[in-house]
């Protein structure tokens, strides 16, 4: 303790390079403890389950060469096809692909005849196989009949009468838990769509959208007149994707050559969905660790300079009894009292960045245990890069002040 007086001393008379060192470390944990908070946020977006088993499904799209296509015979002949392979758990028809980034959506009211105050949700146009296929859990209720499925064309006004929803959507409508046998309603209309099933979970098309997870399944056909397409959705046996991937396409080119076939695997459209989170959880991660390298470079610098400029001050104090102990002690306080009091302004800059970014991009609040997390690795790296110099230090011999006078 009674090194403190001195240290201050000696910083006061370089407090320019000591002061910016502190800033330095202020500013470094102001970006680290906000960037650290991003990227938590959005690795937990990533990790959010889909309510698939999305690594043990492929997707499918055709479209026919013919303008006089029977679609509804092509997906019978094709679901037989595909359903005959080897390792194909099961099949169906989709007018979207989940987690693709394209689909459809509309808004849901619990009352009829409404027009505002309803809830948004993806819609899928699915057969009745669809909970097999997609692999989702069923925690209420019954899946579809086949005698329940609906041939619609686009511009069709026919609604569903039945309808399985997930269950965030579910307590969306009926916040009471009473959405099993209850009705749903399209926008001013008063013909009820009757809620016979409930799913534990389907993210839905859109992974960045406000209200992924609200998702509402029909069993309906889309034939689109003129410009003829078809999805479906394969789930495969786990283990056996890769394998069943090479054998659909030409499957299906055999059975019928007229059409443009494409697949793909549902891991690779999440990928994709996801790679803009992945890239800027990279991306800070390599600027947070290039910030605490560059502070450390500094440190370094800045501790071996002053060494540089005490020799002899250290060799007299060396020779008047002083131990390597006690020198390497005097650079590492001096150090901390830099480093903290960069760690102070640091930790007031965290939080009123902190509170401009969540007030302008409705990123989350940075919590204190996390800035403490963040202020005690700056802390530490701190005190890592001024123990060499230090140790340096505490090796200045008694005869080098003798030499020096």
């Amino acid at each position: 303790m009674l090194e403190i007086r001195p240290i201050l001393s000696a910083l006061w008379r370089s407090k320019i390079a000591a002061l910016l060192i502190a800033l330095q470390l202020a500013l470094t944990l102001a970006i680290v403890s906000n960037a650290s908070i991003i990227v938590g946020e959005r690795q937990d977006k990533v990790a959010r389950p889909t309510g698939m088993p999305v690594e043990d499904i492929i997707t499918v799209m055709f479209q026919p060469m013919s303008q006089n296509y029977d679609i509804p015979a092509a997906v019978v002949a094709d679901r037989d096809l595909m359903r005959s392979i080897p390792g194909v758990i099961e099949v169906t028809h989709s007018n979207h692909i989940p987690l693709s980034g394209s689909g459809s959506s509309s808004s849901y009211y619990n009352k009829p005849n409404q027009e505002t105050g309803g809830e948004g949700a993806n819609y899928f146009q699915v057969g009745p196989e669809f909970l097999q296929a997609l692999g989702m859990k069923l925690v209420a209720g019954r899946n579809f009949e086949p005698s329940e499925v609906q041939q619609v064309g686009l511009n069709d006004r026919l609604d569903a009468n039945v309808v399985i929803v997930t269950k965030q959507f579910a307590d969306a409508l009926y916040p009471d838990g009473n959405a099993l046998g209850n009705a749903i309603y399209t926008n001013r209309s008063s013909h009820p769509i009757e809620i016979i099933g409930i799913v534990e979970r389907n993210l839905g098309s859109w992974v960045n959208w406000s209200k992924a997870g609200n998702a509402a399944f029909f069993p309906q056909m889309l034939v689109i007149d003129g410009t003829l397409f078809m999805r479906y959705l394969v789930r495969t046996e786990p283990g056996q994707r890769d394998a069943v991937f090479k054998q659909l396409e030409e499957k299906l080119s055999q059975r019928d050559p007229q059409r443009v076939i494409e697949l793909k695997t549902l891991e690779e459209q999440k990928d994709r969905q996801y790679s803009r989170d992945n890239t800027m959880v990279k991306v800070l991660i390599a600027v947070m660790a290039l910030l605490t390298f560059i502070i450390a470079l500094g440190i370094v610098g800045l501790t071996t300079f002053w060494i540089n400029q005490r020799r002899k001050q250290i060799g007299v104090r060396r020779a008047l009894g002083a131990t390597r102990a006690a020198i390497g002690r005097y650079f590492l306080l001096e150090n901390g009292m830099i480093a903290g009091t960069g760690i102070a302004l640091g930790m007031a800059a965290s939080q009123i960045a902190n509170h401009f970014i969540v007030s302008n991009y409705s990123q989350p609040t940075l919590p204190l245990p996390l800035m403490l997390i963040c202020a005690t690795i700056l802390l530490c790296v701190s005190l890592a890069a001024a123990l060499l110099p230090a140790l340096r230090a505490a090796n200045i011999s008694p005869a080098t002040a003798t030499r020096s006078i």
